[in-house]
């Protein structure tokens, strides 16, 4: 078991151990930084707890069969994630790599997004969903068409299915605006937990979980308080300080640790079958899935940290054509997440350490940071206005 889940060896022992000695918590934080495996490791854990037998990953069993093409019933997914870069990449391998991995690979990308609106969790609310059934409908279509075991269309059906797929699934992408889990989502598949039961262990991920409005967080806070037998929570968060204390008392927290250069281009190697060089890690590799040229996004970043440590007055007008570059494509979050990047450079023995920088004043920069992409997602504020008050803000905690 676990087999799927790779330089997280700390991880998979700790949770194979609670497994078999059936002291596996009901409640359980994953947290870390993005990429690092925590919802692969989340859905890996599910199809264990449902199998019906050893738990390994080949297991010929109904609910891992279910499990492995992420289509089982007794599995819910809540909240955001980065959708289309998985499933781009996902599709690029299975375009170049015409294999049952990639075909699993392509399968589980696209379910990571669909399984998001499944009927337990909107329902009472299908009226918000008008429009969607149909394209979820087609996605599926395209979906029976690559699913293991199945002979691929030929080369140029299967471009045009890949395509097609990735403009469905960014309508679908559409419908979730936002990082915030509605309470009605935590109050319905609170009921589903209550009522349904199939025989074996129900799941419920929770990806964003650090971003979740007061009333969401109140409801998650009672379930998991008092959680119904054979169900388990297992709560995704990229801030675990973010997570208000009653919660993270009640959930047993496991930090998936960033990887190396290395260990991310070995798994760019291995899972997404691409030699290239000129990726140092899983984010690199897919924004450029995105066409995103993260150097001028880093060299903008870098001028922006010098430029409000400087005793000029700040002129916005400097940053004109970067305003314009993340201004499209909702660019805004994937340069802010540069900064935070460059900022965990300037913390003291990293080899970027500023002298001139505190530790209190990186903090508060990325607090700053964290609440602007929250304020983008949350109420889509103007990308210009948004990223002028960060200036000023971080120049006035100097």
């Amino acid at each position: 078991m676990f087999e799927n889940i790779l330089y997280h060896s700390e991880i998979v022992k700790l949770l194979r151990d609670d497994i078999k000695n059936n002291k596996l918590p009901s409640s359980l934080l994953f947290y870390g930084d993005v990429y690092t495996g925590k919802l692969t490791a989340a859905l890996e854990l599910a199809r264990v707890l449902s199998c019906e037998k050893d738990g390994d990953w080949s297991c010929s069993c109904s609910s891992c069969e279910q499990h492995r093409v992420l289509d089982s019933p007794d599995t819910v997914l809540l909240g955001s994630h980065y959708f289309l870069e998985e499933i781009e990449a996902c599709g690029d391998v299975l375009r170049r790599n015409r294999q049952i991995t990639g075909q699993y690979q392509f399968i589980r990308a696209v379910r990571k997004l669909t399984r998001r609106f499944d009927p337990q969790i909107w329902e009472g609310q299908e009226n918000k969903l008008k429009g969607l059934s149909s394209e979820l409908e087609k996605i599926e279509l395209i979906l029976e068409k690559v699913q293991p075991g199945a002979i691929l269309p030929n080369e140029k059906k299967l471009n045009k299915l890949l395509v097609d797929s990735g403009k469905i699934c960014k309508k679908i992408i559409s419908y979730i605006s936002s990082d915030n889990i509605p309470i009605s989502h935590i109050r319905n598949v609170t009921f589903w937990s209550h009522t349904t039961f199939s025989g074996t262990a129900k799941v419920i991920i929770v990806e964003g979980s650090d971003s979740m409005g007061e009333a969401s967080r109140n409801a998650l806070l009672k379930i998991i308080e008092e959680p119904p037998p054979s169900v388990y929570f297992i709560l995704i968060s990229t801030r675990k300080n973010k997570i208000i204390p009653t919660i993270l008392s009640r959930v047993r927290p496991y930090n998936f640790r960033s990887r190396t250069e290395s260990e991310d281009k070995t798994i760019i190697q291995r899972i997404f079958k691409d030699e290239s060089v000129e990726f140092k890690n899983l984010r690199d590799y897919f924004m450029g899935m995105k066409g995103i040229n993260l150097s001028i996004l880093r060299q903008y970043a870098n001028k922006i940290i010098v430029t409000v440590q400087d005793a000029n007055e700040l002129n916005i007008d400097d940053f004109s054509e970067l305003i314009e570059i993340i201004s499209e494509s909702n660019m805004l979050k994937v340069f802010l997440e540069e900064m935070l990047l460059l900022l965990h450079t300037k913390l003291p023995g990293a080899s970027g350490f500023e002298e001139g920088l505190s530790i209190q004043l990186l903090t508060k920069w990325n607090e700053l940071i964290h609440t602007t992409i929250l304020n983008k997602r949350s109420f889509n504020q103007n990308t210009k206005l948004l990223f002028e008050t960060l200036l000023y803000q971080m120049r006035n905690e100097i």
